[in-house]
C-alpha cells in the first residue's frame, strides 16, 4: 500500500538543511513512504527549518509537499508575501498555524490574511491541536474558524491529543475539518483508547483521516505499523494512507 506522510519535519541532528533533508528522505525510503509533507516552522530562523529553507531545499524533490508555517509574531507582512510567493510558483503546498505552541486562536481576527491566501490558492490550513494549552484550538474555536471560513479545508494536527475521541465526534459535521494522527501512536499507555478512537472516526468518516508521523519529532515506523494494525476494511486503510491525504492536495498534484 502507498504511504503518504501529511506530518513531517526536518531532523535537528545535522548540521546543514541539506543534510537534513537527505536524512529525511532516506528515512522516508526505509520506511517506504512514497510521499509526504514537510512544514516549516512559523519563526524566520529555525533548526527545523524556516518557510524559505524548506521551500527552497525541496524545490527539486516531486515527492515532498512543503507546508510553510506563519505566525503574527515573526515579520508577519514579510512573511505573508513570502509564503503567498511560494504557494503562487507551487513551492509550497499549504499553511501552518501553531496554535498553543503561540498564543493565537485559530480563530483571530489577526489570521484574516492568512486565510484569504489559503481561499484564493485552495491550499489547506494546518493546525496545532491538543496538548499544552489546548485553548487555542479547542474544538469551539475549530467550530468557529470552520464555519467562517467554509471554503478552507483545515487539517487538525493531532485531533487535539489525548482526546481524539471527542475531537472527532465534535467535529464529524464540519466537513471541511480533516484529521492528522501525527504524534498519537507516541503513549503505548493509552494506545488502545487511540485505537477504539480512530476505528470509530474511520467509520462514521473515512474520508477525512489522514496519515502523519511527526516525524522527525516522533517515529515514523511505530506510528506506520501502529495504524496499519487498526481493525478496519483495507479499503479505508488506503483513504487513511494516501487517498485522503491526495484529496486535499487535489489541486496541487
Amino acid at each position: 500500500m502507498k504511504i503518504f506522510d501529511f506530518h513531517m519535519h526536518l531532523p535537528i541532528d545535522f548540521p546543514t538543511a541539506e543534510e537534513k533533508k537527505n536524512a529525511l528522505l532516506a528515512e522516508m525510503r526505509r520506511n517506504g513512504v512514497t510521499k509526504g509533507v514537510v512544514i516549516s516552522d512559523s519563526a524566520t530562523e529555525s533548526e527545523i527549518g524556516s518557510l524559505r529553507e524548506c521551500a527552497e531545499i525541496f524545490s527539486d524533490t516531486d515527492n515532498i509537499y512543503v507546508v510553510g508555517g506563519i505566525s503574527p509574531y515573526f515579520d508577519y507582512a514579510e512573511q505573508l508575501a513570502l509564503l503567498e510567493k511560494y504557494i503562487s510558483e507551487k513551492k509550497a503546498s499549504g499553511i501552518k498555524i501553531y496554535c498553543g505552541h503561540e498564543p493565537i486562536y485559530l480563530d483571530d481576527e489577526k489570521l484574516r490574511p492568512v486565510y484569504r491566501i489559503a481561499e484564493e490558492y485552495g491550499v489547506p490550513v494546518l493546525f496545532h491541536s491538543g496538548w499544552d494549552d489546548p485553548q487555542y484550538s479547542s474544538a469551539d474555536v475549530i467550530k468557529r474558524a470552520a464555519g467562517l471560513y467554509s471554503n478552507v479545508k483545515f487539517v487538525c494536527c493531532h485531533c487535539c491529543y489525548p482526546k481524539l475521541a471527542e475531537c472527532f465526534e465534535a467535529l464529524a459535521e464540519f466537513e471541511n475539518v480533516y484529521f492528522d494522527l501525527s504524534s498519537t501512536a507516541d503513549n503505548l499507555a493509552i494506545g488502545e483508547e487511540i485505537k477504539t478512537a480512530v476505528e470509530n472516526a474511520v467509520r462514521n468518516i473515512p474520508k477525512r483521516i489522514v496519515f502523519g508521523s511527526d516525524h522527525a519529532c516522533c517515529d515514523q515506523r511505530r506510528h506506520i505499523d501502529f495504524f496499519m494494525g487498526l481493525d478496519i476494511l483495507d479499503k479505508e486503510k488506503s483513504f487513511i494512507f494516501y487517498k485522503n491525504a491526495e484529496d486535499i492536495l487535489a489541486t496541487l498534484l
